[in-house]
């Protein structure tokens, strides 16, 4: 194998290791965020609709509103079910396939800035079998992971290719720039890229550290300033769909999923030093591995810790070393420096993202600790390595395997999933809600009520937790205690949608007319496009027999037409009024949306036999 080349015996080994470590997470089913994205996602049914995933944020919803912009990621779903349907196994067929090729770019990128072939393969041998990517590769939606990482190490290699002036220098430039604007439609933590091709090319530069920093950012100026050009762009694009660069002015990061959200800028930079710690420490000794950190699973450092100034000082102490180790070219130090710039985008050191801390967001930066792994143990010479150090390698990656073949099952469904959030994050209010919404799904409304009140527990503001809890009690039969538990709901988020609507129907159970509709009308009022709060509100009405009953059902099908059992309670109203073909030509309609809607082939029959 040539220096910078990627021989065929060891593309193969690099390829079979990712297969053999996780085909047996193919089979699983759709678990989690893969429902919401994948399985239930209308916009990704019908190339018709596919201007919708360009103009919606993430999880879909008005504009103005989310987090998060990646619509080429949403187009890569939508091009897998528009040619091959909805099971899940091409999903992660192809889930698989993307980091079988992130993990070969990985050591062509390696090769490429000069680190040499035993720590270059074994850095990437090591990336293929981690198990922290368990969450990135065997979960559907994971694939923003992968796919970013694709695109942006192919960012690199082709502006290393521009800044070598290898073959026409505006393809490669041209190349780069569009993997630069993919990798940012596919995953926000793709800005960072620049960042990386500037590491590289001052690890592959000449002389001492400023003078190499100074022929990095000569000699890749023009790529830095277009992909400013480009990273505008779709900061401006995130603005029109979103309402903001980084989120909607309206849409906040809510405390339960990153309780660092809400700590002054200071506080939060030291314990998310602190966090950095605890990524490097679940990499090199992956035991305890866990779908969810939300609150309080991680405890937070308050001003008085030791290790709110520990943290920062020795974070600032390795990089202020790896740069002085930089210019002896040392992988080691290229590696930690990889691995911060990489992680500095979802860190939350810069400013508060999504989560504390997840598993899937270590996918790329863990190349800079699969080389840091691979270079001490392979040593740092350019030609082979000694069979006593191969061999530890390769102990090392089949303990890592072996760990990644542990782990795959557990992304096989929700009832797993949540069954080992639980277990192995007892602290966390967002395993504990998880687990109690899927066991309400499976009809254990028990068990669902002892989970959601231990996530209010935990997380006491947790409103869709006591939603979730009201409405567990109401179908145990205990509507005091339901409307108990809705009402804080409501008093927490006053525009809990969940919340007005299950108080609603709490209160309508205890034959509580009034104070129903007092709840649905508030819920409205936060809520006025909310179906659900609109066609109780119509069911009410019509059971009072209120003059503005027409109104209400007006209301309902104005804010969603094709909603049947609307049209089919429009129609049921029509006819105790008296309006028989008005009713008939309601339950048509309906028909004619849905031909073979059960109910309203037996409302036909019904209406056509009446006398």
């Amino acid at each position: 194998m040539s220096a910078e080349r990627l021989g065929s015996r060891a593309a193969l080994l690099l390829a079979g290791a990712c297969l053999l470590s996780y085909a047996n997470g193919l089979t699983g089913a759709f678990a989690y965020d893969d429902k919401a994205i994948v399985r239930d996602n209308p916009r990704i049914r019908a190339p018709y609709r596919v201007d919708e995933i360009f103009t919606t944020q993430y999880f879909g919803g008005p504009q103005g509103t989310g987090t998060a912009y990646r619509p080429l990621l949403l187009l890569s779903f939508a091009a897998q079910w528009w040619m091959q349907g909805g099971g899940p196994l091409p999903y992660h067929v192809a889930n698989l396939l993307l980091h079988v090729l992130v993990t070969l770019l990985v050591a062509r990128l390696l090769l490429r800035i000069g680190v040499g072939p035993p720590a270059a393969v074994g850095a990437a041998l090591l990336f293929a079998v981690h198990p922290i990517h368990v969450e990135a590769v065997t979960s559907v939606v994971g694939r923003g992971e992968t796919q970013a990482a694709a695109l942006t190490l192919g960012f690199l290699l082709a502006g290393l290719q521009w800044s070598d002036r290898i073959g026409r220098r505006w393809v490669s430039l041209l190349a780069a720039l569009a993997f630069y604007l993919l990798a940012n439609l596919t995953k926000e933590s793709a800005a960072v890229a620049p960042a990386l091709l500037f590491l590289c090319l001052a690890f592959r530069a000449e002389g001492l550290l400023p003078a190499r920093l100074g022929r990095a950012l000569a000699r890749g100026w023009p790529l830095y300033v277009g992909s400013a050009v480009v990273l505008i762009s779709v900061f401006r694009l995130r603005v029109a769909i979103l309402g903001g660069a980084i989120h909607g002015g309206g849409t906040g990061v809510f405390a339960l999923e990153n309780p660092l959200a809400p700590l002054p800028p200071l506080e939060r930079a030291w314990n998310a030093c602190a966090i950095f710690f605890r990524y490097l420490g679940r990499l090199a000794m992956p035991l305890r591995l866990s779908s969810d950190e939300s609150a309080w699973s991680i405890p937070l450092v308050g001003r008085h810790d030791p290790l709110a100034w520990a943290a920062p000082i020795l974070l600032a102490a390795l990089i202020l070393a790896s740069l002085g180790r930089l210019p002896r070219r040392a992988p080691a130090a290229f590696g930690f420096l990889f691995l911060c710039a990489a992680a500095l985008p979802t860190s939350n050191l810069l400013f508060p993202t999504g989560t504390i801390f997840a598993e899937r967001l270590a996918y790329l930066p863990s190349v800079g600790f699969c080389l840091i792994a691979a270079s001490w143990i392979t040593g740092t010479a350019a030609a082979g390595t000694s069979q006593g150090r191969a061999t530890l390698l390769a102990g090392v990656a089949l303990l890592f395997a072996a760990r990644t073949i542990l782990r795959n099952p557990v992304w096989s469904s929700d009832e797993a999933l949540f069954s080992n959030m639980v277990r192995v994050s007892p602290a966390s209010a967002k395993a504990h809600y998880d687990y109690a919404y899927m066991s309400a799904e499976i009809g254990d409304p028990r068990r669902a009520l002892e989970h959601y009140t231990r996530a209010v527990e935990i997380f006491p503001g947790y409103w869709d937790a006591w939603a979730g809890r009201g409405r567990m009690q109401r179908l145990l039969g205990d509507l005091a205690a339901s409307e108990a538990s809705y009402a804080e709901s409501v008093r927490i988020a006053p525009a809990s949608e969940n919340g007005y609507y299950g108080l609603g129907l709490a209160r309508e159970e205890r034959q509580d007319d009034r104070g129903a509709e007092d709840a649905y009308r508030r819920g409205l009022s936060a809520n006025p496009q909310s179906l659900p709060l609109a066609y109780r509100m119509a069911l009410l009405s019509t059971r009072q027999g209120r003059p503005s009953t027409e109104h209400a059902w007006r209301r309902a099908l104005a804010i969603e037409p094709g909603s049947l059992p609307t049209r089919l309670g429009y129609a049921d109203w029509l006819w105790s009024a008296g309006r028989r073909d008005a009713a008939r030509a309601e339950v048509a309609e309906t028909l004619r949306r849905a031909p073979r809607y059960a109910p309203a082939i037996e409302k036909r029959k019904a209406f056509e036999s009446a006398p």
